[in-house]
């Protein structure tokens, strides 16, 4: 797609009735920016970081281009999608969500620019048919794809060779509690004290920090002590000395072994896990999604509700992204294979 006579649409604003007086559009001016720093400091700290890099990477197409950044218009757009697309050959989820941040910022401060949404559907528009066309040619998957499952059995062997020092009882206690939670990276650096609380059958972890809505996972003891989520967390609380409630779950450790009062990032999170799997010799790459696939995969193989799997995972009743967490991990085993056992 050639880039050269964009065609020019008009930007879209908000428009406030004639009517309203001066003082009333300040008034309405200052509650729209109180408003949008509010929703900001509720947004996660990895949505807010991906929107920068979205917003960073519009800024060098559009200076490319010769154009402002707030040219958001039809042929921009499209525009945008067939650079990404073509020229960064970057993955259908990494246009998609580029897309979105660069107009979620564009609808916040300094800009407030609202973008006609026929604008951004004709972009979409584009997106797919490139996706589609992509997919008749047989052209491979773009992107990381899927993380790994970790299921149980991994779980079992990784904790098993995590170390007895405060390193290996944090990551132990992370990597139970993270699986039973059915954590994101972010929801694991995200717990702070206060919303993991003791009850008599377990502990109630209130996941606050997340994409979609909080959710509170009842998190029972384990039959086994080496695996039991709830008896890692308590070993690690002691360990670590976390008595103040506002300080993270999960911390820092220094290489001496003193625990650090900052709480780990979600990309620290997501590297321990990762380097978990690797110190007990797995080739895949376990991520900080194996252990939220690995949960959501091997509740469904026992056999669990699909609405109760729903409720450890956040998901809404019927979700398609559920279905994609639950991974299929023996071609040859009667619960993944639909063929065995009818009888044929």
């Amino acid at each position: 797609m050639s880039t050269e006579h964009l065609p020019a649409r008009p930007t879209v604003r908000p428009l406030l009735p004639a009517e309203f007086d001066d003082e009333l559009r300040a008034r309405l001016a200052a509650l729209d920016s109180a408003s949008d720093t509010h929703a900001q400091k509720q947004r996660p700290d990895n949505t807010t970081r991906a929107y920068q890099a979205d917003w960073k990477v519009w800024v060098r197409f559009c200076t490319q281009l010769q154009i402002p950044p707030t040219a958001a218009t039809r042929g921009t757009l499209r525009a945008f999608v067939d650079y990404l697309w073509n020229r960064e050959q970057a993955a259908y989820s990494t246009v998609d969500r580029r897309l979105a941040g660069v107009v979620v910022t564009l609808r916040r401060p300094p800009y407030n620019v609202l973008v006609d949404p026929d604008v951004t559907r004709a972009a979409r528009e584009l997106l797919k048919d490139y996706r589609k066309k992509a997919e008749a040619a047989e052209e491979p998957a773009r992107g990381r794809g899927k993380a790994p499952a970790m299921r149980l059995k991994d779980l079992r062997h990784i904790v098993s060779l995590c170390d007895n020092d405060i390193f290996g009882v944090r990551d132990r206690a992370m990597l139970l509690l993270g699986f039973s939670i059915a954590a994101r990276r972010a929801e694991l650096a995200g717990l702070r004290l206060r919303n993991i609380r003791d009850d008599d059958n377990g502990l109630l972890v209130h996941v606050a920090v997340s994409k979609t809505d909080p959710r509170t996972v009842p998190v029972p003891y384990g039959k086994h002590p080496e695996t039991c989520p709830v008896r890692s967390w308590k070993a690690w609380q002691e360990a670590a000395q976390i008595v103040d409630p506002d300080r993270h779950a999960f911390r820092r450790i220094h290489h001496t072994g003193k625990v650090q009062p900052q709480g780990l990032s979600p990309q620290r999170a997501g590297d321990l896990i990762t380097a978990a799997g690797l110190r007990a010799g797995y080739e895949d790459l376990f991520t900080g999604h194996s252990v939220r696939s690995g949960l959501a995969t091997e509740a469904r193989r026992a056999g669990k509700d699909r609405k109760a799997i729903a409720a450890i995972t956040g998901h809404a009743d019927g979700s398609k992204v559920l279905d994609g967490y639950m991974q299929i991990v023996d071609q040859w085993d009667e619960q993944d294979n639909a063929l065995m056992g009818l009888g044929l």
